[in-house]
């Protein structure tokens, strides 16, 4: 199923993605899983809104295997009870844009990109009052000065490329707190 950006379409079971999940649309593309009123009981730790994820991401063999991980999460420990969004924007720039414009319960952010870089994203997100609350994971091939710069400007764990699918799934389940 082509997307509203050209690009490529997917369909994993109960989640679909309706764009180009490399971003290249500008506004983020979406992940779904469940609905907002499922009559489910929410598995214990687990937000009864949903949760909503950006991935800040350039290299599109990276996002799918998030999209991938995230997928997994919201068939498995969420059990599609509920709602799971993941957006996806290409470098900081878009993201912030994002960020404004909707709530959201993780970022997953490279820290080297076009445009506006992770470390920068991360700053900003820091220094505003609506954003400096949201958990931060950036993944990124950068070496241990790049891990103490970012976690000097805030970030809550970081992970060096190459992650592991386990790594990336139990990170994210303890920042959005599920399973707990």
């Amino acid at each position: 199923m082509p997307g509203r950006s050209g690009g490529l379409g997917f369909a994993w079971g109960a989640m679909s993605c309706g764009t180009d999940p490399r971003g290249t649309g500008g506004n983020g593309d979406l992940l779904s899983a469940a609905g907002p009123h499922s009559d489910a009981q929410n598995p214990p730790g687990v937000d009864p809104e949903g949760y909503r994820v950006l991935i800040v991401e350039d290299n599109p063999h990276i996002i799918e295997m998030y999209a991938y991980v995230l997928k997994k999460l919201a068939s498995g420990d969420l059990a599609g009870k509920v709602p799971l969004e993941v957006h996806f924007a290409p470098d900081g720039h878009h993201a912030l844009t994002l960020l404004r414009e909707r709530r959201f319960s993780l970022v997953m952010t490279d820290l080297y990109m076009p445009v506006m870089d992770g470390f920068a994203l991360v700053e900003r997100i820091r220094a505003e009052e609506s954003l400096r609350n949201i958990p931060i994971i950036a993944i990124s091939a950068g070496g241990k000065e790049a891990q103490d710069r970012a976690m000097q400007l805030g970030v809550d764990i970081y992970l060096r490329k190459p992650v592991r699918f386990v790594e990336v799934l139990e990170t994210v389940k303890q920042l959005l707190r599920i399973g707990k």
